[in-house]
């Protein structure tokens, strides 16, 4: 499988988004893969701007069908003009003004055609424990960076089974994850015995796999965004979301 193939399978990139918006045999699929991938952002913005749970999954669906579909927003994204997500937000933000404006309470499901199951997501939509209260915008990109660190750790742990190391996946996860879930790190001592290594090893191992990770994540970054300026800010906010866990 090629490198940009693979790519597609992860990331909301500007040939997915394209492809979205193309009319193409794939168009449908595409357009559901940007649509997951942007839900956990739109949803955050929502939720932060004082909606209970049912009522912002209602308006994060109402938004991709009205907005993704009727009104074809992946049609005027340009990725000469800026990052992806900046137009989400700026879209989502106008979907509530005119929402404000007019209540409806039909299901919103234009005649054009539906964005398929996403009520799949509520794990991704829940509100992490522990989260201090953040602004709609803040909510949007710390949801939406935290997508970012997702997919790259998905994918990451794909490739090291595939390559049959475990050894490396569960170090990473034990040394990594763990500690930004719960703050519990895994000692060498206890990862080394099981997977026959010394602690120098194990702590090797580690280095590698986080270059790696490290990596896929600059995939994942790069894959919406084309000027440099951008790609700084992206980091930036990686960064943030990283220190404040």
């Amino acid at each position: 499988m090629s490198q940009s193939r693979n790519a597609s399978l992860t990331q909301t990139n500007w040939d997915l988004i394209r492809d979205a918006a193309g009319g193409s045999p794939t168009s449908q699929s595409s357009l559901e893969q940007v649509a997951r991938r942007c839900w956990p952002a739109i949803y955050a913005f929502i939720r932060a701007s004082g909606r209970n749970p049912d009522e912002a999954a209602e308006l994060t669906q109402g938004f991709l069908c009205d907005v993704f579909l009727a009104r074809g927003l992946l049609e005027k994204a340009d990725q000469s003009r800026g990052r992806f997500r900046t137009l989400v937000l700026g879209s989502v933000r106008n979907y509530l003004a005119d929402m404000h404006r007019r209540k409806t309470a039909s299901t919103r499901k234009p005649k054009s055609g539906s964005i398929g199951r996403l009520d799949d997501l509520s794990e991704r939509t829940s509100e992490p424990a522990g989260m201090p209260a953040l602004t709609p915008e803040a909510a949007f990109h710390a949801r939406y960076v935290a997508t970012i660190i997702r997919s790259s750790t998905e994918r990451l742990q794909r490739e090291l089974l595939a390559d049959g190391d475990e050894a490396g996946w569960e170090i990473f996860r034990g040394r990594v994850l763990q500690p930004s879930i719960d703050g519990s790190a895994a000692s060498y001592e206890h990862l080394a015995p099981r997977f026959g290594l010394g602690k120098g090893a194990c702590a090797a191992k580690l280095l590698m796999v986080k270059r790696r990770f490290a990596s896929l994540l600059m995939e994942e970054l790069r894959a919406t965004i084309d000027n440099p300026n951008d790609l700084q800010e992206e980091i930036a906010d990686l960064l943030t979301l990283l220190q404040a866990r």
